[in-house]
């Protein structure tokens, strides 16, 4: 699927900020659009060819000026919305597919209620080797590992990644479920190089692998 029309590399986007939410290239995202400002956003969006959309994590602190502009991370999740419904009362349920990571250097208001930025496509660096191939067995069997412990409590959970994904879609699909703390989302977004991507990440599930088998000794799998 193309990204950018006609194969720029930078282009202007609306931005949808939101707080404690980091969109990840490879996966999908619905959302329920109900703020005014927002749904304006989204016929205008929806207008445009190519129907893309920046998802940026809003800063700490941004509770008291929400209504505002609030500051925001300026790495987001860039996606294309696939789908749409518009409900009778004027709202949106959307589907965003998150297609790149973007530097977004966002625009004045010009009599727009909502946000808008310009998104530049970010680069990721895979090793010239290629991602270590222990590096990458790790990650996947502490992701599978973890899925088999929180199929306890939720059986319906299954791992979206798969052993023989692409290792920046594999981590960022495995972060996407798997990572919870918004900071160290945002950490793992923002982390081009690959290699260090997965071992960052492989951390994270450590971690989490241990606290969810003590969990899980004592009867009551979580995750926190």
């Amino acid at each position: 699927m193309s990204l950018w029309p006609s194969s720029q590399t930078r282009v202007e986007v609306p931005v949808f900020p939101l707080p404690k939410l980091v969109l990840f290239p490879g996966t999908t995202l619905p959302l329920h659009v109900f703020e005014p400002r927002y749904r304006e956003m989204m016929a205008d969006c929806l207008r445009e060819p190519q129907k893309l959309i920046a998802v940026a994590q809003l800063k700490p602190g941004w509770e008291p000026s929400y209504e505002g502009r609030p500051p925001i991370y300026d790495v987001a999740g860039v996606g294309k919305i696939t789908s749409h419904t518009q409900n009778p009362d004027g709202t949106y349920d959307i589907l965003v597919e998150a297609l790149a990571r973007a530097r977004i250097e966002e625009l004045a208001p010009g009599g727009l209620r909502y946000r808008r930025a310009t998104a530049t496509v970010l680069r990721e660096r895979v090793p010239k080797d290629g991602v270590n191939v222990g590096d990458l067995s790790e990650l996947f069997n502490l992701a599978t590992r973890i899925a088999k412990l929180v199929q306890q409590a939720l059986p319906g959970f299954l791992l979206q990644a798969v052993a023989n994904d692409a290792p920046q879609r594999m981590a960022d699909k495995i972060a996407d479920q798997l990572v919870l703390d918004p900071a160290a989302r945002q950490d793992l977004l923002e982390t081009l190089d690959v290699g260090e991507r997965v071992r960052t990440l492989s951390g994270h599930l450590a971690r989490l692998h241990m606290a969810l088998a003590s969990a899980t000794s004592e009867g009551s799998p979580t995750i926190h």
